[in-house]
Formats: C-alpha cells, structure tokens, sequence
C-alpha cells in the first residue's frame, strides 16, 4: 500500500478556495467529486464541509455527512483525492455479498484498513480513476447498510 499522506494540502492558516483545490487534485479529481456528491444526493440529505482535521498530515479535506451521520472524510491529494471512511466487521451474508463484488484493490483497502476497535477500522482509499468509485459505493453500502451506487 501507498504512503496516504502524499501531496495533501498542509497548509492549515490558509483555507484553499476552490480554484486552489481545482488546480491540486486535477480536473479528473474534480469531477470524480461531483460523481460522488450526485450520486449521493440521489438517496441522501448529504452536506460537504471544508475542514482541516486530525492535525497536521491529513490536511484539508471535505467531511462529507448525511444529517448528523458522519459518512466519510475526503482529502486532497496533488492529482487525486483519498477517501477516509470508518467501516466495521462482516456481520451478514449481505454484506459478505457486498464485500464480494470488491474489486480486487478494494478488498486489498480492506484487509489493509487501520484497526480501530475488535473488527472495524479507518480505510484510506486513494481514488485516480472512475473506476474505482465503484469500491467506495460498496463501502458507503456496507458501514450503512442501505445500497448506494457510485
């Protein structure tokens, strides 16, 4: 697995605006974002705040909430974003279905995760493509247990 803390935006006296965030994550990024927030808003009441959490490596970033319900945490990268999400354990045969249809690097995320707890843990999924919004939906799908595509 990658270093997660490559190219974030650490500066935290200065809030970037969104023409800074456009530059560093890339058009690609950019619209990878507006994926994520669509596809959200379609079953969610979801707010994006700009904040620089957890000190001073994981720099700024949107936390991404649906009513008070903490979702995930997205981090600017120069050229990507990274998703932060809390997930737990396996408890179902549902969820061992969602799991299932992981891609491969999404289930390496997963059995790479930070443990927190006896069977969750922070999963930290650098995200350069489309494709790989796919893994994020099943994730989101999994901690909520609600079905959300991306």
């Amino acid at each position: 697995m990658e270093n997660i803390f490559i190219g974030r935006m650490l500066d935290k006296k200065n809030v970037p605006s969104n023409d800074e965030i456009r530059t560093h994550i890339g058009e690609k990024s950019v619209e990878n974002i507006e994926i994520i927030k669509n596809s959200l808003e379609k079953l969610l009441n979801i707010n994006m705040e700009l904040k620089f959490p957890f000190g001073n490596e994981y720099g700024w970033g949107y936390k991404v909430s649906a009513k008070s319900k903490h979702l995930f945490y997205l981090f600017f990268e120069k050229g990507s974003i990274n998703i932060m999400l809390q997930i737990g354990g396996i408890k179902t045969k549902k969820e061992m279905e969602k799991y299932n249809n992981l891609s491969e690097e999404g289930k390496e995320y997963w059995e790479n995760k930070y443990q927190c707890g006896k069977n969750g843990g922070w999963i930290h999924y650098r995200i350069k493509t489309k494709k790989q919004l796919k893994d994020i939906g099943i994730f989101l799908s999994i901690k909520m247990n609600k079905d959300i595509v991306i």
